[in-house]
């Protein structure tokens, strides 16, 4: 998350940080490390800013980065991973389709775009974090046009699901995840000259006019 006169490597750092504290809680070592990077003291949009305030808000108190460790653990497992997680992050949960349709079509995307996401990520193609991985992949080649693609397609519910990872959680790291998440998201559509509330999920379309 290191400032850069470069907006698109800003906003890919920051889809890496996403898609990794999303996959995985951060461990010992990488709460030690966060709590002592320097982070941005003004950022636009607000929901980034926010989400930088929250995270400060979270370094100040880490005084056992073991201990901290192990709450943030918890607090992952109980919003994303369960038994009886809070939350699906997955599009196609966000589609009423659960690894149905929504999941084929984002592994024809990764497929169209050249989109190989790392073997590191253990979650289905629609995973919240895989999919963030490959906006994260999309931003260092520089293509915007591929990029601008793959949100026009599966970008559509990653405002909604910022703002419910916001509601559902009142641990200021998580908390700050969701308007982070929120804010690149409205960064990267402002960048691409996207307009977020005509996106919407078009395999949906493409199968009702198929029918």
């Amino acid at each position: 998350m290191t400032r850069t006169s470069d907006p698109t490597s800003e906003l890919a750092d920051l889809y890496a940080f996403l898609s990794g504290v999303l996959a995985d809680p951060p461990d010992e070592t990488a709460v030690e490390r966060l709590s002592a990077e320097q982070l941005p003291r003004q950022a636009s949009p607000q929901a980034l800013d926010t989400g930088y305030q929250l995270l400060d808000k979270w370094r100040a108190r880490v005084d056992d980065p073991e201990a901290e460790a192990a709450e943030l653990n918890r607090v992952h497992t109980r919003l994303f991973v369960g038994p009886r997680p809070r939350m699906q992050i997955h599009e196609s949960w966000y589609a009423d389709d659960y690894l149905g349709e929504p999941l084929a079509a984002v592994k024809s995307s990764y497929r169209d775009l050249g989109i190989r996401p790392s073997t590191e990520l253990r979650e289905e193609a629609d995973h919240a974090a895989v999919e963030l991985a490959a906006l994260e992949i999309l931003a260092r080649g520089g293509n915007d046009e591929y990029r601008r693609a793959f949100l026009q397609a599966h970008g559509w519910w990653l405002r909604e699901l910022a703002r419910d990872i916001q509601e559902m959680t009142d641990n200021p790291f998580y908390e700050g995840v969701g308007w982070l998440l929120e804010g690149v998201f409205q960064a990267d559509t402002y960048l691409l000259g996207l307009d977020p509330d005509d996106l919407s999920p078009g395999y949906g379309q493409l199968s009702a006019n198929g029918e």
